[in-house]
């Protein structure tokens, strides 16, 4: 028999990957949040052969999850370089105005 605990994390990642569709921010961190709780409470449980099986299937949907995130923190940041790009290469009074490579602090900005 599969632990509950087990059958919500992996409910809990379907969760969290229709929030990173849906771009649903306030769920996102609460799934996350969710999430973190329940990984917590497994991760020192020995698992029966079944719940191994449960796990690997468990770390194909974060991944996928983490790729969604990735893809989206990407846009973000070309997003954003792009704006800086407008704003900062115009011209002032004839003369342009010096370039500037903004970076951003954090992925997670």
């Amino acid at each position: 028999m599969i632990r509950k605990e087990l059958l919500e994390l992996k409910e809990i990642l379907e969760k969290e990957k229709n929030a990173l569709m849906n771009g649903a921010v306030e769920e996102i961190l609460k799934w996350a949040s969710y999430k973190a709780r329940l990984a917590n409470y497994l991760k020192d449980k020995e698992f029966t052969p079944e719940e191994e099986e449960v796990l690997k299937e468990i770390v194909s949907i974060n991944e996928r999850n983490k790729k969604i995130i990735e893809a989206g923190l990407n846009f973000v940041e070309e997003a954003y370089k792009f704006l800086t790009h407008i704003l900062y290469e115009r011209e002032f009074y004839g003369k342009r105005v010096e370039k500037i490579n903004p970076q951003l602090i954090s992925k997670s900005a």
